[in-house]
């Protein structure tokens, strides 16, 4: 019996160490494991009804040839497009060019009654001599400044090497249209090149610009001012009255029919910019669909968001693929487009991280086509 004792002390004792070692080993194997814990704080992302987070294997070559694909079907469109809106543009501030006339001569034509036959004249030779004087020197002033503008934005394009094409139509040759393309060859540009430097320098002579076309429709105004200050309380004829009134009756019959074929052009022009972007939208339609498919084909592991978290194990599928090879994605709605956060999975071996997600960090898919 006392042998019996002793061999059944010795295997309890042997359980023992076993089931020790076996805590032991567990918790060095739980402290050794290697995990990326996704947190998600968010207000205006909607995750949907069963929230997850995908691994998936490298698709940025699928996602690139997506975009080339769409590209391809957009390219002919987008041109059009902004020919259309820059055209668009002028024709309504043509329009609010003409409506201005109009009520200028609907201004005067009122007047046109109270005034006197002799006042009336020296009026009429006065007021030539200013619009025909002093305005032509304020127009050539204007298209001198353009000009000057329109050239220094272009040497300054030229200087820098920068891929920028000013228009060749006139009407569109304007300073605005200007620095848009400046901006827009800037985020062409070489990497040497300082690129807030640049976008400042061009939102300073912009600036200038914008100044003196406030000045320069002041001074515009001013001569309207002191054509009115040419008249006199004098009595006119009837005759010179009548005569002066049916003048400015044509001017304004002209002004107004200036002004409904411009309408009619902006019409136009909406038409054609609304058929257009129908067309884009049905080029971009199925782009959405065959982003959505990429988790299918390229799907690693999915990690339900419980409580607005997921632990990402580093094991299985999700250690055997290479380095560099695996990213995050979680998929929501925002601003009610489906937005995407697409972040390299890069665990650190043998550690627990952690990765943020906020609102700022999901892109709406349909934003991926404006994208190089």
């Amino acid at each position: 019996f006392p042998v019996t004792k002793g061999w059944n002390r010795n295997v309890w004792i042997g359980i023992g160490v076993a089931i020790g070692i076996m805590l032991l080993y567990g918790v060095w194997t739980e402290w050794r494991k290697t995990v990326v814990r996704v947190r998600v704080e968010l207000n205006e992302v909607r995750l949907g009804d069963k929230p997850e987070v995908l691994v998936l294997y490298d698709f940025t070559e699928r996602l690139a040839g997506l975009r080339r694909d769409y590209g391809r079907r957009l390219a002919p469109l987008r041109p059009q497009i902004r020919e259309i809106e820059r055209t668009l543009t002028l024709a309504k501030a043509d329009a609010a060019g003409t409506a201005e006339k109009v009520r200028m001569v609907e201004e005067v034509l009122g007047e046109e009654t109270t005034q006197a036959k002799q006042v009336f004249e020296d009026y009429k030779t006065s007021v030539s001599r200013l619009w025909l004087e002093e305005a032509g020197l304020l127009d050539q002033e204007f298209d001198d400044k353009r000009k000057t503008f329109l050239d220094e934005v272009e040497d300054r394009a030229r200087a820098l090497g920068l891929f920028y094409h000013p228009e060749e139509d006139e009407d569109l040759d304007q300073p605005e249209i200007a620095a848009n393309e400046f901006r827009l060859a800037l985020y062409r540009a070489p990497p040497s090149i300082k690129l807030p430097e640049q976008f400042g320098w061009i939102e300073k002579k912009l600036k200038a610009w914008h100044d003196f076309e406030k000045d320069w429709n002041s001074r515009y105004k001013g001569l309207g001012t002191r054509a009115k200050q040419l008249r006199s309380p004098a009595a006119t004829s009837l005759d010179s009255k009548k005569e002066r009134v049916d003048i400015q009756k044509q001017e304004l019959d002209k002004f107004r029919g200036d002004a409904q074929m411009i309408q009619k052009e902006i019409l136009d022009y909406e038409a054609r910019l609304k058929e257009l972007r129908d067309r884009e939208a049905q080029a971009k339609g199925p782009f959405e669909e065959d982003v959505n498919a990429i988790p299918e084909a390229f799907l690693c592991v999915r990690v339900p968001l419980d409580a607005d978290a997921a632990p990402i194990v580093v094991d299985g599928k999700v250690a055997e693929a290479a380095p560099g090879t695996l990213q995050i994605v979680i998929r929501g709605k925002k601003n009610g487009q489906t937005a995407w956060v697409i972040r390299a999975l890069e665990p650190v071996p043998h550690q627990k991280t952690e990765l943020v997600f906020r609102d700022e960090d999901f892109q709406p898919v349909s934003d991926w086509l404006e994208t190089d």
